[in-house]
């Protein structure tokens, strides 16, 4: 199994820029900390999804959601573009961009990645969908859910493509379900103190 430290390392000028540019997207649902539980995600997958190439994982999941920074229709080409551009600059292998933008380019939820390495960008990013820094961070931003609540029930079973993603996925409901009982019961006994 690849040293994931090393593999960030190695594309630490590439990981920082996607940094700085997510760090200027103002939507709440796809902030830092989305791109961060996405990365977290994605070397989850990989620990057990040992056939794919993790460099380009990696990578891919700093980089899947950049394009929104020019909006969020047709996002996930933008990002694979914007990566693809950023290492042509850096002069990296044609076969090594060919897979990083495959990565990328398919990762929404009506869509089907070509590769093992887009099954994971877009597993990783589908489990945030529970993942409590997600729901804090709408609940702070007073976000609609619809969509979220919409894809909940099918989610696990037709759009996860790894038992690894299922397995995250069934530990995060768990722990956005304890997350939603304390603030629904710390809400009511505020209401009940006063």
């Amino acid at each position: 199994m690849k040293n994931f430290d090393e593999i960030e390392n190695k594309y630490s000028k590439l990981i920082l820029k996607a940094t700085e540019i997510m760090g200027r997207v103002s939507d709440p649902k796809h902030s830092l900390s989305h791109m961060e539980s996405i990365v977290k995600y994605t070397k989850e997958i990989l620990s057990v999804e040992t056939r794919a190439d993790a460099d380009v994982c990696i990578l891919s999941a700093y980089w899947h959601d950049v394009g929104r920074i020019k909006g969020e229709k047709g996002h996930a080409l933008l990002s694979a573009e914007m990566l693809k551009q950023e290492l042509i600059n850096e002069n990296y292998s044609t076969s090594f961009i060919e897979k990083c933008y495959l990565a990328i380019y398919k990762h929404g939820w009506s869509e089907h990645p070509e590769t093992i390495e887009g099954k994971i960008i877009r597993d990783a990013d589908k489990i945030d969908f529970v993942g409590i820094s997600r729901w804090k961070s709408c609940i702070e931003n007073n976000c609609r859910f619809n969509k979220i609540l919409d894809m909940l029930p099918t989610l696990r079973e037709n759009i996860l493509e790894f038992e690894i993603s299922k397995e995250i996925y069934d530990r995060e409901i768990g722990n956005l379900i304890r997350y939603l009982h304390d603030i629904i019961f710390n809400n009511i006994s505020k209401l009940n103190l006063n």
